[in-house]
């Protein structure tokens, strides 16, 4: 019925990105008057924000479509939005347990598909990048979606697809939600985007994400942590490095998603196949900035790949030396141009060649996180807890450490929630860090 409100439901599937569209949602539906609920018994609404980056993906959405649809009470609705919604609408479409739609730029427009307006067309919401929400958020760290889409035509890869190409937010309207969750209590923003380092060039702008950093640095408060995810060598400019070297409050960390480390092989992917320009830039980025930890990710079993491309990959890992690595099985997805590929590798070649390489960051992870040990590292505290014997224990984040994607470091005693605190190292396993508050505590 036209202008009810209703108790939604909102589960949120996939990448950090698809985190800020939901945070969006939900404070779009609250503004509306709608309530949200945890319980998708307890909804009149239940909303799934989909994700469908790979088969695997696909397959977990749908069956979390299928079972919250059997678990229907009469009455309830159950809306698919995100990007399944836009990249295989087709396939939401064999799944009679679902009431609505709504593709991955349109989410905005929730609130149209939850309570549609009395008068057709009275949408208030149409343009992501401009979306006049705030987002209420919960906890000391946020994800901050700077661009959608991408211009790159990987082989493997479906994002163009669906999500189009680049579409950057405007500097401003990035500004005035970083400062909105700093005044919420937020320490840490992670700038993520599907080509981070490619941010502004749709708008014009020359070194975007430069300039951006220089805003959001002299606009922010000067212990907030900036974190950079998804930035592709290529388009790591010197004065991005400068900038990054700069201000403190960007953290010494970077994720650059390399794929692979044999020419033959990333031209085969459509990436970037010049493996000394990348092993310089990095070593101008370790050059410029102390402690810089470096995050990557590869894909192996990728169509062709052959021994000797193969052992090229583990031979740059045990040279370079990072401090985290990602390792994806290749995933074959229809219509991309690798699916059409020759020499397509047998999945038990894959999963070994998997096996490999994970084994081998992990004695290389496991050397990095030792250096640490004796040293001091700033941690934001985000649990407390104890362990079976008692003993006090609480956990957080360093500098060294995304979220959802990389190890914790874990404190002997109970630290202040939501706090930063200087934290002595004595301890490194191969993900994660072990150690003790600082004497005197300086809990900041």
């Amino acid at each position: 019925m036209p202008n009810s409100k209703y108790r939604c439901h909102l589960l949120t599937l996939g990448c950090p990105k698809n985190i800020t569209d939901s945070e969006g949602m939900e404070e779009i539906l609250t503004s509306q008057g709608h309530t949200l609920v945890d319980n998708p018994s307890e909804a009149d609404v239940v909303i799934v924000n989909t994700c469908s980056f790979i088969a695997a993906a696909r397959a977990e959405t749908a069956a979390v479509l299928q079972e919250l649809g059997r678990q229907k009470q009469p009455g309830q609705r159950l809306l698919a939005v995100g990007c399944m919604a836009a990249s295989h609408p087709d396939l939401l479409r064999t799944l009679p347990e679902i009431d609505g739609t709504l593709s991955t730029h349109h989410w905005p427009q929730i609130g149209a598909l939850v309570a549609p307006p009395a008068e057709p067309g009275a949408e208030t919401y149409t343009d992501w990048r401009m979306a006049p929400f705030r987002r209420q958020k919960q906890g000391p760290s946020a994800f901050l979606k700077i661009s959608d889409g991408c211009n790159l035509q990987c082989a493997f890869c479906t994002i163009p697809h669906f999500k189009g190409p680049l579409n950057s937010k405007p500097p401003a309207t990035i500004v005035q939600e970083a400062q909105e969750l700093v005044a919420q209590g937020v320490q840490e923003l992670i700038l993520v985007a599907q080509h981070l380092t490619a941010y502004g060039q749709d708008l014009g702008l020359q070194d975007g994400l430069a300039c951006l950093l220089d805003l959001l640095c002299t606009s922010l408060p000067t212990d907030v942590w900036l974190r950079l995810m998804y930035a592709y060598p290529q388009t790591i400019t010197p004065r991005l490095i400068t900038t990054m070297a700069h201000y403190p409050q960007i953290c010494a960390y970077l994720d650059l998603p390399l794929q692979h480390a044999h020419p033959e092989t990333l031209q085969r992917m459509n990436r970037p196949s010049n493996i000394a320009q990348t092993k310089e830039i990095i070593a101008t980025l370790r050059a410029s900035i102390p402690n810089l930890t470096l995050r990557s990710t590869f894909i192996v079993g990728f169509p062709g790949e052959t021994r000797t491309e193969f052992q090229t990959l583990l031979a740059f890992l045990s040279e370079l030396k990072l401090d985290r690595v990602g390792v994806f099985r290749y995933s074959n997805e229809p219509g991309t141009p690798a699916a059409k590929l020759p020499h397509q590798v047998s999945p038990k070649i894959i999963e070994r060649r998997w096996q490999q390489a994970m084994q081998l960051q992990q004695a290389i992870s496991l050397r990095r996180n030792q250096e640490w040990q004796g040293r001091s590292l700033l941690v934001l505290v985000e649990g407390q807890g104890t362990t079976e014997d008692g003993q006090p224990l609480s956990v957080g984040r360093s500098f060294r450490d995304a979220p959802e994607v990389d190890g914790q470091v874990f404190i002997w005693g109970q630290a202040p929630l939501g706090k930063r605190v200087e934290v002595q190292i004595t301890h490194a396993t191969e993900y994660d860090l072990w150690g003790r508050i600082s004497p005197p505590s300086s809990a900041l």
